[in-house]
């Protein structure tokens, strides 16, 4: 490569510069003379993340058509420094790829690319599990997961480095027979679940077992597998020495550790078992399985992805929540990372009880008191666990493990209350075994009386301790944008600190953490009032009774506009308030229009002098905006005020100052200026919701129906959640006479927005015209349920006519057909006229 052709950073070349790159690359690897991404990125170190990013996405595209297996996991270890851009990438990269063929999963005894299938280890509803060998690397033994290539899994486990979670070597794929490999170690062992089912054959009674149980366990599975060299590892050595309890307690302490690990990185496993977990041979345990891990689920949310789990080891919310999405609602409740502390529970109970114990911990009695190796700290450690709310469990995994600890060393929990004076001198007892004579036992005696005495000072100190966590609580929950829950965790300590003496700097912290979880609701409130109007009125503009409460509900906005521009109070985090000004503008720029639409004739110039003086005011709070200057520049035209003299606006280089622009051609109707802005706003930036959206308007407006259905489809992709999406693509596919796909994407949208009128509405045409006049006609009864608009009313009311006329029901005809005309759809009048003489008997 030239030197001459590296980017130029003061113009518009690197852009320019990358594209003849990929140009470059292509011809090459065309010639059979490949060229890498990592080697253009040595000679040009100074390309930003997203040049980079495309030229390694180019690689990676050449390669596939070049017909190598490209195991993404190897691309994103081979560019950390560009990891989290390229998981986004490659994840929309495997949505927007293709399907292959049906998964042909392999058998023993088979090749599956570079590996020879030994023995099958298990199996699942996502694919087999196999001992296998690699003759490329001197035979050695690994366990291979196979899965069907629409399974995730590589993603969320490659991001995961723990001791007690399962490593991952590498990721291959084999898309002719829709497959993808899992390459992880054999480490040997067995599940714990297995090692649990030896145990009740050969030792039943839990308080007759030892730590070395486990060890006996594995060794005895192990005999049917092929043997694994074991060391004196210090996982084997605790294991030999330890109690039964003690053991237990350290295996799920190093499981809460792994869960602990996952949950930083924003992943909740769902399917905490035995079955789940491995004793590897050397006694290390270990986290398997990460099939169905996910993001946390908010209350509320229709959940679009898998979520899954094993009916018998679910907390309470999640088994809720997957009946409620398995019927086509939102979640009840919010299913976040104490859903896996529910498990851990029940597999404590399994492993100190056995499964009827497991079985009876929903019921809070798991345990035979009189026969029961748990003691009452124990105890409470694991009903933590179990409580059905999950706000009354540990805060987090790793407030178990912690507990799980101290209870296997003797020493204090911290997590619940150590109710038990027995237990405590028990443990104390233990932990000091020459430390008692009978002078120390007075002694001892003597110290209680004076812990006695504390406790008013303890429980003071405790008192500041839980006001300053309620404090560390608002300010994290508000960094997760939960801005209600930040508040009332915020009003519960100022009412701590409120009757507590000496907690007025906490009183004063908390007060201006409230404020500011208050305006970060109101910044929420305006959001979802902004996306409402940037989905509805940008193009068709509101009847005249949705306007007038639009025009009400913005000015109720721009009046608390001090408040939520905040300039006195502590501000939000940066991206916020950048939303808060740009919400804001939105919604003046629509409200100034809807007022001129609004005014009568003989007002209207003074509605437009009225919008000036807000735009003017406008600009200030919100910042410099193309848009704003356009609109005040029509509003001055149609008043015929001279132009106010003053350099022209600069052309807009960001994708906001695109779309911005954009809308503002869209208010005023010129549909392919529009368009040609909105995609330069995608090109700049592709990933932006807005942008693909408001191009698939313009491109249905233009009538390019099929440029339409591609935006679409684009904005499902980043939005998969939103009605309004499968709405406008139904529309696009029913112009382009595919009455299928749009009954399907309307279908779709009423289950995300059951008010969706003009859903409801069109889908019933559909069914009119297929001649499915009962389902037509209970589409429309459900939009006129849906709306209080005079003249969708009409309409609705005039196209039940003809349902019930097709159907044969003449008098229902004339009554819809007469609620149409009351209500100003004069169309009807024809119809209706017709059915009266059809009615009338001859003379």
């Amino acid at each position: 490569m030239d030197p001459d052709d590296g980017p130029d950073r003061e113009s518009d070349a690197p852009r320019g510069w990358v594209s003849k790159q990929v140009h470059v690359m292509a011809a090459a690897w065309a010639r059979g003379e490949p060229i890498s991404a990592a080697a253009i990125l040595a000679e040009h170190p100074e390309l930003d993340a997203e040049s980079a990013v495309r030229l390694i996405y180019e690689e990676i595209c050449l390669r596939r058509d070049a017909g190598e297996d490209v195991a993404t996991i190897e691309v994103v270890n081979q560019y950390p420094q560009f990891r989290d851009e390229l998981e986004v990438l490659l994840s929309c990269d495997r949505i927007l790829r293709p399907l292959g063929r049906p998964a042909i999963l392999p058998e023993v005894g088979e090749n599956l690319g570079s590996f020879h299938l030994l023995a099958e280890l298990g199996r699942g509803a996502s694919g087999k599990t196999f001992l296998a060998t690699e003759p490329s690397l001197a035979n050695r033994l690994v366990v291979l997961k196979v899965l069907s290539d629409d399974q995730d899994e590589h993603l969320s486990l490659a991001r995961l480095q723990h001791t007690h979670i399962i490593p991952l070597f590498s990721e291959q794929e084999f898309p002719e027979r829709g497959l993808r490999a899992l390459c992880m170690p054999y480490l040997g062992g067995a599940s714990l679940a297995r090692i649990l089912e030896v145990l009740a054959e050969t030792t039943p009674a839990p308080e007759n077992r030892r730590g070395r149980h486990f060890l006996d366990a594995v060794q005895r599975i192990q005999k049917e597998r092929p043997p694994t060299p074991i060391s004196d590892s210090p996982y084997r050595r605790y294991l030999e020495q330890a109690s039964y309890v003690q053991a237990v307690c350290w295996v799920a302490a190093c499981l809460a550790d792994a869960l602990h690990e996952a949950h930083a990185h924003g992943l909740i496993h769902m399917d905490v078992k035995p079955s789940n977990v491995l004793i590897a041979a050397d006694g290390q345990p270990l986290l398997l399985d990460f099939h169905l891990a996910r993001k946390r689920v908010e209350a509320g949310e229709r959940v679009s992805d898998r979520l899954g789990g094993t009916p018998d080891w679910m907390a309470p919310e999640q088994r809720l929540a997957l009946a409620a999405v398995t019927a086509g609602r939102p979640a009840p409740a919010t299913v976040d990372h104490r859903a896996d502390l529910y498990a851990l529970g029940l597999l404590l109970c399994d492993a100190l009880g056995g499964s009827a114990a497991a079985k009876r911990a929903a019921g809070g009695k798991p345990w035979n008191r009189s026969r029961s190796v748990v003691s009452v700290g124990l105890e409470d450690v694991i009903q933590k666990c179990l409580e059905p709310r999950p706000s009354d469990r540990y805060r987090d995994a790793a407030s178990v493990a912690d507990d799980l600890r101290r209870h296997a060393n003797d020493l204090p929990l911290r997590g619940v209350p150590n109710r038990s004076l027995a237990e405590r001198w028990s443990k104390w007892r233990r932990r000091q075994p020459r430390g008692l004579s009978r002078n120390a036992a007075w002694a001892f005696a003597v110290a209680a009386v004076a812990i006695a005495l504390l406790i008013g000072r303890a429980y003071y100190y405790q008192r500041l301790a839980d006001i300053e966590a309620d404090l560390k609580d608002g300010v994290q929950l508000q960094s997760q944008r939960r801005f209600t829950d930040a508040a009332r965790v915020l009003d519960r300590g100022l009412q701590r600190a409120a009757t507590t003496p000496g907690a007025d700097r906490l009183r004063g912290d908390l007060s201006a953490e409230r404020q500011r979880a208050l305006r970060g609701r109101k910044a929420d409130e305006l959001h979802r009032l902004a996306d409402i109007i940037r989905f509805r009125h940008y193009i068709t503009s509101p009847v005249k009774a949705e306007a007038q409460r639009l025009v009400r509900d913005v000015q109720a906005a721009w009046e608390g506009r001090d408040f939520l521009l905040g300039r006195s109070s502590t501000p939000l985090a940066p991206e916020v308030e950048r939303d808060v000004r740009a919400d804001l503008l939105d919604l003046v720029l629509t409200w100034t229009d809807a007022r001129v639409r609004l005014a009568a004739p003989d007002h209207a110039d003074e509605a437009r002098r009225q919008a000036l003086e807000i735009l003017d005011e406008a600009e200030p709070l919100c910042g410099p905006s193309l848009a704003l200057n356009q609109q005040r520049r029509d509003l001055a035209r149609a008043l015929r005020q001279p132009e106010s003299p003053g350099p022209p606006d600069p052309s807009p280089h960001s994708a906001r100052e695109h779309c911005d622009l954009g809308r503002s051609l869209l208010r005023s109707g010129a549909f392919q200026q529009a368009a040609v802005e909105f995609q330069r706003a995608v090109e700049l930036q592709p990933e932006d919701f807005w942008p693909n959206f408001y191009e698939g308007l313009c491109a249905y407006r233009l009538e390019r129906f099929n440029e339409a259905v591609a935006a679409f489809r684009c904005c499902i992709a980043l939005a998969p959640t939103t009605a309004e999406c499968y709405y406008n693509r139904a529309l696009a596919e029913s112009a382009l006479g595919r009455p299928t796909q749009a009954f399907r994407d309307y279908s779709r949208a009423l289950d995300l927005d059951a008010k969706l009128t003009d859903a409801a509405l069109n889908r019933g045409i559909l069914s009119y015209e297929s001649h499915r006049y009962d389902e037509a006609i209970a589409d429309f009864d459900r939009a006129l349920a849906a709306t209080a608009d005079t003249a969708a009313l009409g309409r609705i009311h005039y196209n039940l006519a003809l349902a019930h006329l097709a159907r044969g029901d003449r008098a229902e005809a004339i009554a819809s057909a007469d609620e149409a005309l009351a209500h100003g759809y004069n169309e009807a009048r024809a119809l209706r006229d017709g059915l009266n003489r059809a009615a009338r008997p001859p003379r």
